[in-house]
């Protein structure tokens, strides 16, 4: 894995070829995959005939996806699914926009056809189905006259009823106005409504009548398809009784208004109304069988964009990649420079592919078909003239399915700088380490463990199942983090082992040194050492569990753990710094900034895990006042020299001596870069005076060009003084006093930072702490309190088996879920401030060439 250290060696390259086969090199180029693209085209280019040509081919290319969006839409309504296959052997031809809509045209031609008869069958379908649910319930279940009748009788008495009541209680019927001789005009109106537009449409009833009309409901049992969405709808029969000769076209104009048809009602009981159900019964089969050949003839037409039965390849699929192959030719001869008769294209490559580019470019010459190409690679991409106009090198890695996942979590704080040191090496293994810190657990770093595994055996199915999108969302990002799970399930276990924890529970592997005495009494209830002491092999030992000082031993030893791992990382990352200074020749920052940095740290913290192993190595049983290494650590600082209990022999020298070498490491990295930097500029600048003349003692002949004519030494003076104008542009851009304050914030932002980010690491402590405590309330409050404590004997199964099953879902929930994304998070954190900061610039981007077979982030 030493190739994630530093990105791959990048080479600027370029290839000129002629612009009638500009296309066809391009295209060949992007078959390649191997060159990231640099932009070369100016504002006067954008606005040129030809990119205006790329441009709308883009725009058409974007609209014909769409038109494939809308089959895909039709497939997944009618369940045709598309084959599973890798289509990246599609060539794209020149003007398949025009191909696409030649091949597509007569297809969904025939397809509109069939689809517009489709629906308008559904829609008289369905038209008939309402009027025959009404003619039903018209015969078997409505009365006019008798809704009439009770209209004129309960009208004067519900004349004055509250309209809110009246709403509401559809048995409150009222004729307000009604005068003797309107009582015969009374009209009736049936029909079918959405379940879900019935209140509002009872309100506004009532508001538009005045109260001149009553509406009632009949349920109909089943769903009718609506032709519009092709979904079922709940619908009831209604039925309205009003009176007056105009109300009823209001009504009719509501009724549209609410989406609710009106169907006209002969006479009931007669001969009209049971031969009009008949009619209705044999339109509906009819058209239900000319719908069935419709939709055959649709699924025919879908099956055969779907899959070619022969090739078992799909048009969709195929054409999809061909438009996106479109897209990305477009794009990328729009950031080509035009000359007369050239196309000039730039990039960036990997300096072990420079050879095989060429190689294949003499393919495309000897194929006869691509003219004359040039590719030239004779750049000093290490030269700082040429870094200054065309940018840093791209960062590349060359990464797998299990060096990608921490190289993401890397790239997402910031991509690295081309050739600094990489942090995603050691992520790879301080990222599940500190993860297991906090989530140490036999059990469930096992679970954890065992299904990563189960996720790897079974990658294949898995990765099958994803490609036809049958997986959910949580599942694709638990498969996804396969890689990393496995070892944060491995790490979480070892550290669980370390803790002796198994879900609370610890185990009794080795043997215990200590003895608990027989008879346990108030004032004797301490345990005691075996005769034969030895160290507990492995981990804690499990007699430390279940003690009045369990908590006060665990707080002890993990959070001096966390402080130890802490400093241990982040001098580690002070360390990695030492290569980039070294790599990049910025030695002034090694000599001043670096080593600074380290005797800082080592000289407070260093120290203070040094004192904290130290103290893990004596004995301190027969001590009554062993040393407190905070309030050590304290009076270090407010008090140097004084020492209440000492832990080693001349500690008060020590102490004194690291504290004078920290303080003095701080005005070293403040101000001695800084004056360096000014010297050197100051330097550089000495053989020119500030009007740009050469100074003293210098021969103008051999500043300017001696021996030229005037006029060339005019022009060469115009330009000395141009050069000199920029230089002192860049000097006030490089002032000693904006560096000295650029200084001053990193210098603070360190020291400051080592304290904080030393107290950040606590963090490893508190949700290890978190983790074991939860998981030891769990297990004591449903399993052992609640279900094996229980009194009653017939009880005690039933409860053992009902508080397993709550222990087994808050424990998946709270600590297989929550816990292990909040441990994930914190490492995260600990990662990118407490740990990249010490040395990471991550200033670069990524090296992302022009690839046909490369998908995009929203396929």
């Amino acid at each position: 894995m030493a190739y994630l250290f530093r990105s791959e060696d990048m080479q600027y390259v370029s290839i000129t070829m002629q612009r009638d086969k500009a296309e066809y090199v391009t295209r060949r180029i992007g078959e390649l995959g191997l060159i990231h693209v640099v932009n070369l085209a100016d504002e006067a280019s954008l606005k040129s005939d030809y990119m205006r040509d790329y441009k709308k081919r883009i725009v058409v290319a974007t609209q014909n996806e769409k038109r494939l969006d809308e089959f895909e839409k039709l497939m997944g309504e009618y369940n045709i699914s598309l084959p599973i296959y890798d289509p990246q052997e599609v060539k794209i031809m020149r003007g398949c926009n025009a191909e696409f809509d030649t091949t597509w045209r007569p297809i969904e031609k025939e397809l509109k056809i069939n689809m517009e008869s489709a629906k308008t069958l559904q829609k008289k379908i369905s038209e008939l189905q309402e009027e025959r649910y009404v003619l039903v319930e018209y015969q078997n279940n409505i009365n006019f006259e008798a809704e009439a009748q009770e209209l004129k009788l309960n009208a004067a008495a519900n004349n004055r009823a509250d309209m809110k009541t009246r709403l509401l209680d559809p048995d409150n019927i009222e004729l307000q106005g009604m005068q003797d001789d309107d009582q015969k005009f009374f009209k009736y109106i049936c029909g079918v409504i959405p379940v879900p537009q019935q209140v509002f449409f009872t309100r506004m009833l009532y508001r538009l009548s005045r109260g001149n009309a009553f509406v009632r409901y009949l349920d109909i049992d089943e769903p009718i398809i609506d032709p519009e969405s092709g979904q079922p709808v709940r619908k009831s029969v209604f039925y309205i009784v009003s009176i007056g000769r105009g109300l009823s076209n209001k009504l009719a104009k509501l009724c549209n208004y609410f989406q609710a048809s009106i169907y006209r009602v002969p006479e009931r009981n007669t001969d009209a109304c049971n031969k009009r159900l008949e009619e209705i019964d044999q339109g509906i089969e009819e058209r239900a069988s000319v719908l069935r050949r419709s939709n055959i003839q649709i699924r025919k037409l879908l099956r055969q964009v779907a899959e070619n039965k022969d090739t078992g390849r799909s048009m969709v699929s195929d054409w999809r990649l061909t438009l996106n192959k479109e897209k990305m030719l477009c794009e990328t001869l729009m950031k080509t420079r035009r000359y007369l008769t050239m196309i000039r294209l730039d990039g960036w490559v990997p300096r072990e592919s420079v050879n095989y580019i060429k190689e294949e470019v003499d393919h495309f010459e000897n194929a006869g078909q691509s003219g004359s190409i040039a590719v030239d690679d004779n750049y000093n991409v290490d030269d700082p003239a040429f870094r200054k106009a065309h940018g840093d090198p791209p960062t590349h890695f060359k990464t797998n399915n299990f060096t990608g996942i921490y190289q993401g979590i890397v790239n997402t704080y910031g991509v690295p700088k081309y050739k600094e040191v990489n942090p995603g090496l050691f992520t790879c293994a301080t990222f599940p380490f500190i993860f297991g810190v906090m989530y140490g657990d036999i059990g469930h770093g096992g679970a954890l463990f065992v299904i990563a595994c189960y996720f790897l055996i079974f990658e294949e199915k898995f990765l099958e199942q994803q490609r036809r999108g049958e997986m959910g969302e949580l599942m694709k990002y638990a498969f996804g983090s396969r890689y990393a799970l496995i070892l944060m399930g491995f790490f979480a276990f070892y550290c669980g082992a370390i803790y002796n924890d198994f879900i609370s529970v610890p185990l009794q592997i080795f043997e215990s040194q200590w003895n608990w005495n027989v008879n346990l009494t108030e004032t004797n209830n301490k345990a005691v050492l075996n005769e034969n002491y030895e160290v507990y092999a492995f981990g804690v030992d499990y007699n430390w569990y279940h003690t009045k000082n369990e908590l006060t031993f665990f707080n002890s030893l993990k959070m001096k753990m966390a402080v130890v791992l802490g400093v241990t990382q982040m001098l580690f990352g002070i360390s990695l710094g030492a290569f980039n200074y070294v790599f990049f020749s910025d030695y002034t920052s090694l000599y001043y900034v670096w080593i600074p940095q380290m005797l800082f740290m080592i000289c407070t913290f260093g120290y203070m895990c040094f004192m904290i192993i130290f103290k893990w190595t004596q004995d301190y049983r027969d001590d009554p006042d062993p040393p407190a290494l905070i309030q050590t650590m304290i009076k270090m600082f407010l008090s140097p020299g004084a020492i209440d209990s000492p832990l080693y022999e001349g500690q008060a020298v020590v102490q004194v001596t690291l504290l004078l070498i920290a303080v003095a490491t701080v005005p070293v990295m403040l101000l001695v870069k800084p004056i360096l930097n000014n010297r050197e500029r100051q330097a550089e600048h000495a053989p020119l005076i500030d009007d740009g003349h050469p100074a003293a003692g210098e021969d103008s002949s051999d500043v300017i060009g001696g021996g030229l004519h005037e006029d060339e030494r005019k022009m060469l003076r115009r330009g000395s003084d141009v050069e000199h104008e920029h230089v002192e542009e860049d000097h006030e851009e490089h002032s000693f006093g904006a560096e000295l304050i650029h200084s001053g914030i990193h210098t603070i932002e360190f020291v400051l930072g080592a304290v904080s980010n030393t107290a950040s690491y606590l963090r490893l402590w508190a949700l290890s702490l978190a983790h074991a405590q939860l998981a030891k309330v769990f297990f004591q409050k449903l399993i052992i309190e609640y279900g094996a404590e229980t009194e009653s004997d017939g009880m005690r199964i039933i409860a053992m088996v009902a508080t397993y099953a709550a222990w087994f879902c808050a424990t998946f929930a709270v600590l297989m879920c929550m816990d292990l994304l909040e441990c994930f998070l914190h490492a995260l954190r600990l990662h990118w401030v407490e740990f990249q900061n010490k040395f990471y610039i991550a200033d670069g981007y990524l090296f992302e060439p022009f690839d046909f077979s490369a998908k995009k982030d929203d396929d």
